[in-house]
């Protein structure tokens, strides 16, 4: 029930966590800018081949649902919508950038690990809902090209294009004889995003906001109340990372 309430807490709060993140980021990388006589730090850093790093992220996550032909049925009479609801989540990993030029950056992450939750909620037309909780760990290893503005003093943009995959950890789900919604083992995903490089003395750091869609279907090959009246599920993913690379 603890932990129930927790991720309530944070799905309620989020909005303005993250708000209040940026902003504090925001300020200090303002009045550091606002110091006379501005100190390059890190300047080597970009020279470097490879480099090494982590990073902490916190993720919205959904699937896009389809519907099947069966919904229209008489199955379905007593269903008016299957819907998926927005889940919290977090991630974290370690990464090796490789660097190409020096606007261009190849970055590979070898080891990710992301917690998902995922509720998918079926409303009747009495105004009931039953939902179905889908929880998961995932290691999520990718691939990803990052392109960087000129720097400027201390800062540089970015924006960013990838791949990566995405497998369930654990054994296999246990058979059960209770109508359940079942999720794939696998998924590959496309990512898109854009963030910002700050050098400090001893690191760099780099906040950055990411989109990611699914490439295939989840759902797994099922046939009882909760599958059929599907044909596809996608999952949809909008992430907050926090990177500190040398």
């Amino acid at each position: 029930m603890q932990a129930t309430h927790f991720w309530n807490q944070f799905y309620l709060h989020r909005a303005k966590i993250i708000t209040l993140f940026l902003l504090c980021v925001c300020a200090a990388l303002g009045a550091q800018s606002r110091k006379q006589g501005v100190t390059l730090h890190r300047i080597d850093s970009d020279k470097k081949k490879t480099q090494y790093g982590f990073f902490l992220g916190a993720h919205q996550n959904y699937y896009g649902i389809r519907y099947s032909e069966a919904f229209e049925s008489t199955q379905y009479d007593q269903i008016h919508s299957i819907v998926s609801e927005k889940s919290a989540g977090f991630n974290l990993g370690f990464m090796v950038n490789f660097r190409l030029a020096d606007q261009f950056t190849l970055r590979l992450v070898p080891v990710k690990i992301g917690l998902y939750q995922n509720t998918v909620a079926y409303h009747n037309v009495d105004g009931s809902v039953d939902r179905q909780l889908i929880e998961s760990t995932r290691v999520e290893p990718g691939i990803f090209l990052k392109y960087r503005s000129i720097r400027r003093e201390n800062s540089r943009m970015y924006i960013i294009a990838g791949v990566s995959g995405s497998l369930r950890a654990g054994k296999e789900d246990l058979v059960t004889n209770t109508d359940r919604l079942e999720i794939r083992r696998m998924d590959a995903k496309a990512e898109i995003g854009f963030g910002l490089e700050h050098y400090f003395e001893f690191f760099k750091f780099s906040p950055e906001i990411r989109y990611a869609r699914g490439f295939m279907n989840v759902m797994n090959n099922s046939s009882n109340f909760y599958h059929d009246g599907i044909s596809r599920i996608t999952t949809h993913n909008f992430s907050l990372y926090l990177h500190f690379s040398d």
